[in-house]
């Protein structure tokens, strides 16, 4: 494996967290969260990544088994721009948004890059082997070694896991949904193999290009929610909780400081 690149900020040793309603957030640029990816693939160990949107944060108050997985993961960004606000509002602001899906992208190519094996779980069956294909195009030199779409019985999961683990991938990509991925990563962590685990959502439905990603000025702007919104109407349902997770964060504010 090839040492990290120099250009790379150091920031492992002195990145620190923040608490946005319980949930721990590492205050990390996405440089500084990769380079924590590459130092678990020198070390050897697994390593659970988690990318916190809104959101996800404010559905783990009401869901006490995701709030365990977030604890528990070693890596937690700041993964949309309700967070980086939040972050504000506490007074300990994040120094960027790390956005899972550019994430995703930075560790495929460190993956093609040192010779980091990779396998693609998730996804519908039409979108999966496209995502590969394009990963592939992108990144010359990638090794998948395997992949499985996202449809299957309760009752497969554990064998899923078995065959991961004999594959022995070293960056493992989970596209089920948020918060199926990170429970499903949690509950089979100790039958998978040493590697780095991330769930990325609908990722693989963007990399294949099924779905178009907010222009770049929208992304700058702080508004790929609301292209979101606009472009998969479906999602206005789930964006309600975004005014709620400010108002609850403000309300965390408020109490901190008086």
């Amino acid at each position: 494996m090839s040492t990290f690149r120099p250009d790379r900020v150091k920031t492992e040793k002195k990145a620190a967290r923040i608490r946005i309603l319980g949930r721990p957030v590492d205050c990390l640029t996405r440089d500084g969260a990769a380079e924590k990816i590459f130092r678990a693939w020198e070390r050897k160990a697994f390593f659970h990544v988690v990318t916190a949107n809104a959101e996800m944060i404010y559905r783990s108050t009401r869901d006490e088994v995701l709030a365990a997985v977030i604890e528990e993961a070693e890596l937690i960004t700041a993964d949309g721009i309700g967070v980086v606000l939040a972050s504000h509002l506490l007074g300990r602001p994040v120094p960027e948004r790390v956005a899972g899906y550019d994430l995703m992208l930075e560790c495929l190519k460190l993956a093609a890059g040192n010779g980091i094996p990779v396998y693609f779980f998730g996804a519908r069956p039409e979108v999966l082997p496209g995502a590969i294909a394009v990963a592939s195009q992108r990144f010359p030199g990638l090794q998948v070694v395997g992949s499985r779409n996202g449809y299957f019985e309760e009752n497969e999961e554990e064998k899923i896991a078995r065959q991961i683990s004999m594959l022995k991938p070293g960056l493992l990509l989970v596209a089920l949904g948020v918060p199926k991925q990170e429970k499903w990563i949690s509950r089979f962590r100790d039958k998978l193999p040493p590697c780095v685990a991330i769930g990325v959502g609908g990722s693989f439905d963007v990399l294949s290009g099924k779905v178009r990603r907010a222009p770049g000025w929208v992304q700058r702007a702080g508004l790929e929610w609301l292209y979101r919104i606009i472009s998969e109407p479906f999602r206005l349902k789930r964006a309600a909780d975004l005014p709620l997770f400010l108002f609850s964060v403000l309300v965390q504010a408020l109490k901190k400081r008086f």
